[in-house]
């Protein structure tokens, strides 16, 4: 995966590792799919990293930098997995239901069932243990992955943050191991944190050509891949149509992913950006993490008085805490004239699951190209609920977005926070 950095310091890197190519540039392959077994998997670099420009080797564009790098052997020399791209989950419903799965064991960031590493617990010297690179709060940055020339399923691909800090730092936390429940809550952040394709302006967010409308993977916030069966530019490979080769995988050569993302406006000293690739052509989902930092934060989010955002200071000797925090559900749901969005769960103030006692959303920011329906709830810190949305006819029917159930718990706050819940019908 590349991203753009500004810092020179060596780091090591929870599956990726990072090269600083100039003042505000640096590379970082996060995730590396292949085929054969059709897997994804880390680096796990078992040095610093290089913080001169010396290794450049012939064109220095972006595209090829990570890989004159010879990481096969930094990958090597680490000992400990032989497959870069062997962290699968499977096998699951990957199409056309993008974020139906629940992930077990491989959590947000994968497990590798291959040679038994758990991505999701930080490694002594290797991963997990501080940020490969730093960022600044709304950042527009670089983002790349590596596709094996075996194992292009085609399909569709999501970078995500969790703002919930209490949750993510038990991803940082030496020596723990989060347990199935804790990863499955994990990742429910993470996709309420998708990093829209459509947040950089001027980037291309097509649908994908193997999705039709209706289905849930007709969305644009994810990034797609080309028709798997295209004739030219097919697949994952064809969007960047790079050489087979630009980017190193251990199977067959790989070719290099390219898009952009734009970072939450948050100040955070060490969290996880997670990448999730779902299969079009199998039931495969490849899940994968760095370790970034953004802002000057050291490990709380503080956001701006104007911005809400999911996760807020923690309550201390700088503020008093709120015995209520108002939780904004936020739902992106493209609906017909006359039908609503509304919010149910599994506590009295979502209506205990009963459709007729369910929350409306209201659809004043709705736009054609942003279909946004939102509301605000008042619930006491550390109130934890599921949850759906539904859609009602102006006849009153009834339709249920798909399973899993959402789930939630409510962070504490300082008095004046609230906290966002952002999420898209499926």
């Amino acid at each position: 995966m590349m991203l753009q950095n500004t810092t020179s310091q060596p780091h090591r890197l929870r599956r990726a590792h990072s090269v600083t190519t100039s003042q505000n540039e640096a590379v970082i392959d996060l995730f590396r799919p292949h085929g054969g077994h059709s897997g994804s998997r880390p680096w796990l670099p078992d040095h610093p990293v290089q913080s001169d420009t010396s290794w450049l080797r012939g064109k220095s564009c972006k595209l090829r930098v990570l890989w004159n790098l010879s990481t096969d052997t930094w990958a090597q020399q680490a000992g400990l997995d032989s497959c870069p791209e062997c962290s699968i989950l499977e096998p699951v419903s990957a199409w056309p239901d993008l974020d139906v799965a629940p992930v077990g064991r491989s959590g947000p960031c994968g497990y590798n069932a291959r040679v038994s590493i758990d991505y999701n617990q930080p490694r002594a010297g290797l991963w997990g243990n501080s940020p490969v690179a730093r960022y600044s709060p709304g950042q527009t940055i670089d983002v790349q992955w590596c596709v094996d020339n075996n194992g292009d399923h085609g399909g569709m691909f999501a970078y995500r943050i969790c703002q919930d800090h209490a949750l993510v730092k038990k991803f940082l936390t030496p020596g723990y191991l989060p347990t199935d429940e804790e990863k499955q809550a994990a990742e429910d952040c993470f996709e309420r944190g998708t990093l829209p394709c459509t947040d950089v302006s001027g980037q291309n967010c097509g649908f994908s050509p193997d999705c039709s409308p209706g289905q849930p993977c007709w969305r644009n916030d994810w990034f797609t891949c080309n028709a798997f069966n295209a004739g030219d530019r097919r697949a994952c490979q064809g969007v960047d149509d790079a050489p087979r080769g630009s980017c190193y995988t251990s199977i067959a050569g790989g070719f290099p992913v390219t898009k952009k993302i734009k970072l939450p406006n948050i100040n955070v000293g060490h969290t996880l950006l997670s990448f999730k690739w779902n299969s079009f052509q199998t039931g495969q989902i490849y899940l994968s993490c760095a370790d970034i930092a953004i802002g000057e934060g050291s490990g709380t989010v503080d956001p701006p008085a104007s911005t809400t955002f999911s996760t807020v200071v923690t309550p201390g000797a700088s503020c008093a805490a709120a015995p209520s925090v108002p939780v904004v559900f936020n739902e992106k749901a493209t609906t017909a004239y006359g039908q609503n969005i509304k919010v149910v769960g599994s506590i009295a103030a979502l209506g205990s699951w009963n459709p007729a006692n369910a929350v409306p959303l209201s659809a004043a920011g709705y736009t054609n190209s942003n279909p946004l329906w939102s509301t605000t709830l008042n619930l006491a810190p550390g109130t934890s609920f599921t949850y759906k949305f539904i859609r009602v006819d102006s006849n009153g029917a009834v339709t249920w977005e798909s399973d899993p159930n959402r789930s939630y718990t409510v962070p504490a706050a300082c008095q004046g926070q609230s906290v966002a819940v952002d999420s898209t019908w499926r």
